[in-house]
């Protein structure tokens, strides 16, 4: 009679610190989660200024947001460390970010792309056709 006590006893305090030990888990993944707030602002060669419009996004995901008319935007997910913001707007280069315990507000400053304008070339040759 004593040994089905005690395996009883046994199965009981392993469930409990079984129980314990999950709970403590998964309340430590949830404080490792981080509210994203921020502004972006783009720098050309003249000035700088707020992005109306500009894309955030989490790297390999369908998850994002823009920036409104101040360049401010709020993230509607919250990430964990280690996740990837990319922000892009067109005309700029694309910045990638990697999420850090410190990073609840960003200020993202995106650098102008320098693009080169495709256009007809200036001659002034008369176009012949070869057909006869």
């Amino acid at each position: 009679m004593k040994t089905t006590k005690l395996v009883s006893t046994k199965k009981s305090s392993f469930l409990i610190l079984g129980l314990f030990f999950s709970l403590f888990f998964t309340s430590n993944m949830k404080a490792q989660e981080i509210k994203i707030e921020g502004i972006i602002k783009g720098k050309n060669f003249e000035k700088t200024e707020t992005l109306n419009g500009a894309n955030i996004f989490l790297q390999g995901s369908k998850t994002g947001t823009t920036s409104n008319k101040k360049g401010v935007f709020t993230f509607p997910k919250k990430l964990k460390i280690g996740d990837i913001l990319v922000f892009s707007y067109l005309g700029y280069v694309t910045k990638k970010i990697k999420i850090t315990k410190n990073s609840t507000f960003l200020n993202i400053t995106l650098t102008e792309d320098e693009n080169q304008m495709l256009g007809a070339i200036n001659t002034n040759k008369r176009y012949k056709s070869k057909r006869n």
